[in-house]
């Protein structure tokens, strides 16, 4: 996905999440303020009705009555005009300062600092007392109603999870995108890196058809020799396709037993002697591991060792000089394949071990190779219960050590 269509995505989803959230406000601001005076219009009227029943039904005065009446009174009236709620109830004697009656007594500060109070004259007498009925609502059940930072606080959070869940997808395209046009190029380099050694083969086929030198016998071997290279390689990059594919099933295993690694190594080499001679390059062997005997897979030990000595005469621009070491800390068995090419950077050397992942190499253009190799050589290692490690700079070569487990 290119940088300025993400960017436009980005800018463009920010604008109307920002948008939305002041429109919300707005919005909630308002209906909260139509929906609070709603709530003090319907208690009025609610207490309206309650208080033209005790005009009609009260005897002489306040404390004469049932306060427990008046509480059912005062619910009933609230619900018939759309008020679900139980507020705190409290008869207040306005002369004296203190409460007759209080269905909370707890509350009854909070009663006393209530807007909802409503004066009322028992049956009409004038009284040298003023006494008021007093409404304490809830905190709780007026929070909703009052308070629009919940509102903000809920639209927040959703734009939120809208937000994370917008990037995630972007980041899931953008990811499919590189995918694809990742598995694009392995299917190019995959068919070039395959038609190299049919070509060759092909080649040499020919060159033996020639009597001229199919009668020579040093003719004859060598390019018996090219055939039997390129058919290895061919196997080899097959193989490692395969086996590839293989790993990625959880139920894949491998089958260990007792293998000579430094003979592996040497066998390894053989198979670039036609390679290392052709570019004038050479290879450097310090097997020194003794104890050189582990429980491995001796087919995948044999692909992980091709594939990093491949993996330095490609990215050796000259003449390439591989080292190749092995060595022992009675623990553990180590296998360094070291190359004088390009090297890499920090960011590349993050990701050498994806699947796919190729290192860029500037202005060389000749590197072969589909991105699996370094990635096959990683899952090897882990089944082996190992560990593989990279130190490289640009212009100074990489190295590539393997820690595996000794036998017992």
């Amino acid at each position: 996905m290119k940088r300025w269509f993400r960017v436009v995505t980005i800018s463009i989803f920010a604008i109307a999440a920002v948008s939305l959230v002041v429109i919300q406000l707005v919005q909630t601001r308002r209906t909260l303020s139509n929906s609070d005076n709603m709530f003090s219009v319907s208690v009025g009227n609610a207490m309206e009705d309650v208080l033209n029943q005790l005009d009609n039904d009260s005897p002489n005065a306040a404390s004469s009555f049932s306060y427990q009446d008046l509480d059912s009174l005062i619910v009933e009236e609230l619900i018939i005009n759309g008020i679900d709620l139980h507020p705190v109830v409290g008869v207040y004697d306005g002369s004296q300062g203190s409460f007759l009656y209080s269905s909370d007594p707890r509350r009854e500060d909070d009663l006393a600092n209530s807007p909802y109070r409503y004066s009322f004259r028992p049956q009409g007498v004038v009284s040298t007392n003023q006494f008021f009925i007093i409404l304490s609502f809830s905190y709780t059940d007026l929070f909703l109603q009052r308070n629009p930072t919940i509102y903000l606080y809920m639209s927040l959070f959703l734009i939120l999870v809208i937000a994370v869940m917008f990037f995630i997808s972007l980041r899931t395209i953008s990811n499919q995108r590189k995918l694809d046009q990742m598995k694009s190029e392995f299917i190019n380099n995959m068919t070039h890196e395959i038609k190299t050694p049919i070509s060759t083969i092909s080649l040499a086929c020919e060159m033996l058809s020639d009597e001229t030198i199919s009668q020579d016998a040093a003719s004859r071997a060598n390019f018996i020799g090219i055939v039997a290279d390129e058919n290895q390689r061919m196997r080899v990059l097959v193989e490692t396709i395969l086996q590839s594919a293989k790993m990625s099933n959880k139920n894949f295993s491998i089958n260990p037993k007792e293998v000579d690694v430094n003979a592996i190594v040497d066998k390894v080499l053989k198979s670039f002697k036609l390679t290392f001679s052709n570019r004038n390059g050479c290879v450097e062997t310090h097997l020194d591991a003794d104890p050189s005997v582990i429980v491995a897979d001796e087919l995948h030990m044999t692909n992980l060792i091709y594939n990093l000595v491949d993996n330095g005469i490609k990215y050796s621009t000259g003449a390439p000089h591989i080292i190749v070491s092995t060595s022992t800390d009675g623990k553990h068995f180590f296998l360094s394949v070291k190359d004088h090419g390009i090297g890499m950077s920090k960011s590349d050397q993050k990701h050498i071990f994806e699947k796919f992942y190729r290192v860029s190499t500037g202005d060389v253009h000749n590197v072969k190779g589909f991105g699996i190799g370094l990635n096959y050589v990683a899952q090897v290692v882990h089944l082996h219960h190992g560990h593989i490690t990279v130190e490289s700079e640009p212009n100074h070569g990489s190295t590539f050590t393997v820690s595996l487990p000794l036998k017992g």
